[in-house]
């Protein structure tokens, strides 16, 4: 079954001529105009009148000059091997780029000093207090002292 909004759309689309449209909506078509003419005559005039005018208007060739100068304009795409080659280069920067740093990675981590962490207790009669001294801050302690 077909609405008013479809047969309108059909006929703005195809034209006023419903043998036109497509053959799945041409049942339909007929069946809605024949039980409703006077909403949708005037739709399949309308449709009509600008049929003839399009029919009026001269049909344009393609002038080849210009096709040929629009076709020359255009820009070219780039070959396969030229666009392989440019994913291969990123692959193989981004690559080097990742190996760098896990190279730095692993040698700074060969020069780290392991942290002897040394216990400091403190007893008074009330509290217990423990304290974790690194060798960096018994270092800097050690250097205070001897100036």
């Amino acid at each position: 079954m077909m609405d008013f909004e479809r047969f309108e759309d059909l006929a703005e689309i195809y034209g006023g001529e419903i043998a036109r449209w497509p053959e799945g909506e041409r049942e339909a078509a007929g069946a809605l105009l024949a039980a409703n003419p006077e909403r949708l005559s005037p739709v399949l005039a309308g449709a009509a009148q600008l049929d003839r005018l399009l029919d009026l208007a001269p049909a344009q060739s393609v002038d080849a000059a210009l096709l040929g100068r629009l076709i020359a304009a255009a820009p070219q795409a780039t070959g396969a091997a030229r666009r392989w080659i440019a994913g291969l280069s990123a692959a193989l920067g981004l690559s080097a780029a990742a190996f760098a740093g896990v190279l730095v990675g692993v040698s700074m981590a060969s020069h780290a000093q392991p942290t002897i962490v040394a216990p400091v207790v403190t007893a008074r009669a009330d509290t217990l207090t423990a304290v974790d001294v690194s060798t960096d801050l018994q270092d800097a302690l050690e250097e205070a002292s001897e100036l």
